[in-house]
């Protein structure tokens, strides 16, 4: 029996790597790739790889900025002022980091809603009272430059680097923290807390900095050249073995980052004691006073300003505005917008009701087949005792998108494999390939949080196999499992740089049609579009917030 299991992990556990690991491997091995490719992109490639380092850098430093004071500030505080704040924080994650650069650009570009405000308050504004001078003035362009994308990225992220701390922070008996402040004070706290805090900062910072380099659509919106740009330059000319030696040249960072990152935060358990007590510490102290929730309100509020509150304003202010008639010039003629925010909306439903329906669909089938088979996976490998070997496919969150796109595009597009990649299966391939694992990591960690006591009593109770997964095992992990489904439904329903290559034609999804849209609109259908795109990821959410109430209303 233990020979039939272990032999059923490994197959799935190659099936797994399969899916996840096979992009990467043909777009390294059946592209035609050879020296040359090699020489001539390491000769093109060093600005825009720089590039491409700098505003991940940023990024990460954003990240550490905002999710670090983010976390300890938060966790102090009282219950239910944590909960709310919380959740606002986890929000910033739901929001697609392209619509927070057009959010960027409408209110901070050269000729934003706030940006000539601004520059008048800073004192930078057109110095004169001639209205002609006045209309010419463009604030300089900084938004759209490298360390804005860092800028954006970071603020987008930054729940990462919040959460890592804030499980480093719960894990750890405050005692500690106690002793040490008894003994030097504020100095010795502040000591103790960087010590058992650096660890999951830079760990998670380092996986910021990696998905930071693999982004595609916010530089694009941004208008910065990075080498992301560059590799799909090469894809859309036909040139696949020339991107697949761009793509060669970012893996090694992205793998680097990447993998450092998962290291230290899996090496920072140790800095804890839950370790020793082989659960989390009962004594966790006080929470904090009126001014600590304070700090708290107003740190939470300064870290979701980047991805949260200015993507809400600019929505707002576009969506107020547009129902205004607006003048295109002064002087005697004018020309009035001859559509408003509704109407801009319904023309954008008209334009994408198909991508959006046809988007809810599929990444909701792509969340229940990867809930489903990391489900198995996960049984199977722990009963064979290899439960830890899945961890191996964290390294599949490190290949870059683009690569992730040639690969699938050198893997299917020929021959008898041309019926797949003519379908919408190629997308589900794509996006399982870039998320998978972080849903096998997300049912993972849900089954463990059910006691293999409970199936052992249920077995006492003349249960079987079948039943006691149903009844004992899915239930008590129902939690984690619909988290994990959130994740790979919104992650998969806004992703865009894979996406947008391998699509087939006459089957487009929202998220490249509404950033099409986005580049072709003014301020009202901007608008339009990213309510569009925002309806679809919160669908899945009014769903499960309408059946949670009713069955607190029946109850």
């Amino acid at each position: 029996m233990k020979v039939r299991i272990k032999i059923f992990a490994a197959l799935a556990i190659l099936l797994a790597g399969a899916i996840v690991f096979s992009p990467l491997l043909a777009a390294l091995g059946g592209t035609g790739l050879d020296a040359r490719h090699l020489a001539d992109a390491f000769g093109s490639a060093p600005r825009p790889l720089v590039r491409s380092i700098g505003m991940a850098f940023i990024s990460g430093l954003v990240s550490l900025l905002w999710g670090v004071p983010f976390a300890l500030l938060v966790d102090r505080s009282s219950p239910a002022l944590r909960r709310i704040l919380w959740s606002l924080g986890l929000m910033v994650l739901m929001v697609p980091p392209y619509i927070v650069a057009e959010a960027w650009i409408v209110l901070l570009g050269p000729v934003g809603k706030i940006s000539r405000s601004l520059a008048v308050l800073f004192g930078l504004g057109p110095h004169t009272t001639d209205p002609i001078e006045l209309a010419r003035f463009s604030v300089p362009g900084l938004v759209f430059t490298w360390p804005t994308v860092g800028i954006i990225m970071g603020g987008c992220l930054f729940p990462i680097v919040a959460l890592s701390v804030a499980s480093a922070y719960r894990r750890t008996d405050h005692r500690v923290f106690e002793s040490a402040r008894l003994a030097q004070g504020r100095r010795g706290v502040f000591q103790v807390a960087v010590r058992i805090l650096i660890a999951p900062s830079i760990g998670a910072a380092l996986l910021v900095f990696a998905a930071t380099l693999t982004e595609f659509a916010v530089p694009q919106l941004l208008r910065v050249r990075t080498l992301g740009e560059l590799i799909y330059e090469q894809i859309q000319n036909g040139d696949l073995a020339a991107a697949a030696a761009l793509g060669l040249s970012m893996l090694p960072l992205v793998v680097i980052a990447g993998a450092v990152g998962v290291v230290v935060l899996l090496r920072s358990r140790s800095a804890s004691m839950a370790g020793l007590e082989g659960e989390v510490p009962k004594f966790t102290g006080a929470t904090a006073g009126p001014p600590g929730q304070l700090a708290a309100c107003v740190m939470a509020v300064a870290a979701i300003t980047t991805a949260l509150i200015l993507p809400i304003i600019s929505l707002t202010w576009l969506t107020v505005t547009a129902k205004l008639p607006q003048a295109s010039s002064t002087g005697m003629h004018k020309l009035l917008r001859a559509s408003g925010f509704f109407d801009s909306l319904k023309g954008a439903w008209d334009l994408a009701q198909n991508d959006a329906i046809r988007t809810v669909i599929l990444a909701g089938v792509a969340a229940l087949l990867a809930v489903a088979l990391a489900v198995v996976m996960a049984r199977i490998a722990s009963s064979a005792g290899w439960g830890s070997s899945l961890g191996a496919l964290g390294a599949g969150l490190a290949v870059p998108a683009p690569v992730i796109g040639l690969g699938l595009i050198a893997l299917w597009d020929h021959g008898a494999a041309a019926a797949i990649y003519e379908s919408l299966v190629i997308v589900l391939l794509a996006w399982f390939a870039r998320f998978f694992p972080l849903v096998v990591f997300l049912v993972q960690a849900a089954l463990a949080r059910v006691p293999r006591e409970l199936e052992n009593a249920a077995a006492l109770a003349g249960r079987g196999p079948v039943e006691r997964i149903f009844t004992v095992t899915l239930r008590g992990a129902a939690p984690g499992l619909v988290a994990a489904w959130l994740v790979m439904y919104v992650l998969s329903a806004t992703e865009f740089s894979t996406t947008v290559l391998i699509t087939p034609p006459g089957q487009p999804l929202i998220a490249p049609s509404v950033v099409n849209l986005m580049r072709r609109g003014q301020d009202p259908e901007i608008a339009a579009c990213q309510f569009l795109l925002l309806a679809v990821v919160a669908t899945p959410l009014f769903v499960i917030a309408g059946t949670w109430l009713a069955r607190r209303a029946f109850r």
